[in-house]
């Protein structure tokens, strides 16, 4: 007692205590510590402003520990010893023993080995009678110190975790002064945002990434904590969801830290399901824009796309989407090849993949190719994607299809090799297929991008491979969107050398009609089309001429275009 009293008196002030005596391993078995038992009660009574105490262990490579880690299946030494520092500790709280809002942590009712509907245990009730009202209201229960026991995440130390259902809980905490205040307000809410499953992902050079991740057992707790306190969530500010949300990144060790934004990622599908379901003030800016911008968690990012190749799908859609969203320069790109990311983005195109996971990796090639050197395109070519990227073109579902395409896309325009190969490939069939099996708009704008960038370049392509696709552009021609018209107008280009196949299919009618279009960008690159094949072959003169072309030009002349279109006029007339 004189020890206790000397070490009480000289850190009178400590706020927090973490004992590591309570738990004992013993080669792979857990034991608990009588001596502690019998003294931790007494001991934390002697500090008046402790706010906070952890009771545990140390395994055998020294990680913290706690008695809700671990089954104590028929060992009933063990479960009596919990029983009774449970019991100790909430006579303690119910005579003013200990500070009254004090936080303990890391202990479980050993006797949960279910929990039953109408459990009648005194240890856990008398615990929901006496312990703060502000920490009873966050006791875990149902199973929930086995499920925060994730593989890979960082799991907190909980709240006491008792053998009552949340009906009892609340039950008790309603008979309590205060209580019901309590139970109505959006304090178990804030509580549960800031009790996400943390990930801790380290680069090679010590680099730390922070990913949190919640379950279904979460959301049921947050739509339960709304309905009984009867919430208008719309009352909650930005700013208070957005504060609740970051302590779910907190460190187990020391919760008062929590890491920056930058290294911090919050799931898309997280975020829509809090904002759209839960209708809380979630802004995705408020959680990407710093993140986006940090090149730094790179090599975080591709470390979990290798680890997690086969694990947990949605960390690998959230990270596969960071990383498109970093793929915007040429450093970057660089940087990505040199870790080895185009062989395990061809892995995650796939088709046994999700699809979500294929759709995401079909949008990182995209960003390669768009932002990415010549260089950079030939490395992903001997990789096998365009082979790979069309084989899934004929199998995948319309949006996959759409970011396959435009992946595709975007390669073959990086040179005449990429288009060729891509056309080799025999991308044509499925992305006519595509074309003819869907009235999108969006496919439609997509197939024809794909198709006037596989008809441009010098040399040209062989005409044999793009032939199949001008009849379907003479049906896309009749569309009212600009970017269809513009991108079939270019593709139609190729069919210069071969004016027959433009008579064979009538395209004529409608290029004349064009040039009077709304949009002065789709009225020149109609123009150009007409010059381009008039321009090859003078015997098309007169069907145009038919098709009244003049008028046409005359017009277009007094829209005052630029002179230099002047030219095609001269030329046809």
């Amino acid at each position: 007692s004189s020890q206790l009293n000397a070490l009480a008196s000289r850190f009178r002030d400590v706020r927090e205590i973490n004992i590591f005596s309570l738990l004992r391993q013993e080669d792979v078995r857990i034991n608990v510590d009588r001596n502690t038992v019998t003294r931790a009660t007494l001991f934390l009574s002697r500090f008046n402003e402790l706010k906070k105490v952890f009771l545990g262990g140390r395994d055998s490579i020294g990680d913290t520990i706690g008695f809700d880690e671990y089954e104590h299946v028929n060992d009933a030494q063990n479960e009596k010893l919990v029983i009774n520092l449970m019991d100790q500790i909430s006579d303690a709280f119910q005579c003013n023993f200990l500070p009254k809002s004090l936080l303990v942590l890391g202990l479980r009712c050993p006797s949960r080995s279910g929990v039953q509907d109408n459990s009648s245990c005194p240890t856990c009730q008398l615990a929901c009678q006496t312990w703060p009202l502000e920490h009873v209201i966050n006791f875990n229960n149902e199973g929930s110190s086995q499920w925060t026991k994730r593989e890979f995440a960082c799991c907190r130390p909980n709240c006491l975790d008792v053998c009552l259902t949340r009906d009892q809980i609340e039950s008790i905490i309603e008979t309590r002064s205060g209580g019901h205040d309590l139970l109505h307000s959006e304090s178990r809410l804030l509580y549960l945002l800031g009790q996400g499953s943390r990930y801790d992902i380290y680069s090679d050079d010590g680099t730390l990434f922070y990913y949190v991740e919640f379950f279904a057992e979460d959301y049921d707790d947050m739509e339960r904590a709304i309905k009984v306190a009867d919430l208008d969530v719309k009352e909650l500010t930005r700013e208070d969801v957005s504060k609740a949300l970051m302590r779910s990144f907190a460190s187990k060790d020391d919760p008062d830290w929590i890491p920056p934004k930058s290294q911090c990622y919050l799931g898309r599908d997280i975020l829509r399901y809090l904002k759209k379901c839960l209708k809380l003030p979630i802004y995705e800016e408020d959680w990407l824009d710093e993140l986006v911008t940090n090149k730094q968690n790179l090599p975080q990012i591709i470390k979990v796309l290798k680890v997690e190749r086969s694990g947990n799908i949605m960390i690998q859609v959230d990270c596969l989407f960071l990383l498109s969203q970093l793929l915007v320069d040429v450093p970057t790109i660089q940087q990505a090849i040199d870790m080895g990311i185009l062989p395990l983005l061809v892995d995650f195109l796939n088709p046994q993949n999700k699809l979500v996971i294929m759709v995401n990796a079909a949008k990182a090639v995209y960003k390669i190719c768009i932002y990415g050197t010549v260089a950079h395109a030939q490395a992903l070519m001997e990789t096998g994607v365009i082979p790979k990227l069309v084989h899934h073109l004929s199998l995948a579902d319309e949006v996959v299809a759409q970011n396959i395409a435009l992946a595709l896309a975007s390669l073959a325009s990086k040179s005449t090799f990429c288009r060729d190969a891509a056309l080799r490939a025999e991308i044509m069939p499925p992305l006519l297929r595509l074309l003819k099996s869907s009235n999108q708009l969006s496919t439609m704008q997509t197939v024809s991008e794909v198709i006037a960038t596989l008809c441009q370049g010098d040399p040209k392509p062989d005409f044999a491979l793009v032939e199949p696709c001008l009849e379907p552009l003479s049906h896309l021609l009749l569309s009212d969107d600009e970017m269809v018209l513009k991108n079939s107008c270019s593709a139609l280009g190729i069919f210069c050398c071969s004016s027959e196949y433009a008579i064979g299919v009538g395209i004529y009618p409608r290029l004349v009609q064009l040039l009077g279009h709304s949009s002065e960008e789709v009225q020149d690159d109609a123009l150009k089309t007409i010059r381009c094949l008039v321009g090859r072959d003078k015997t098309l003169i007169q069907p145009l001429i038919s098709n009244e072309v003049l008028s046409s030009l005359m017009s277009f002349m007094s829209s005052c275009l630029a002179q230099t279109q002047i030219f095609s006029f001269q030329q046809v007339g």
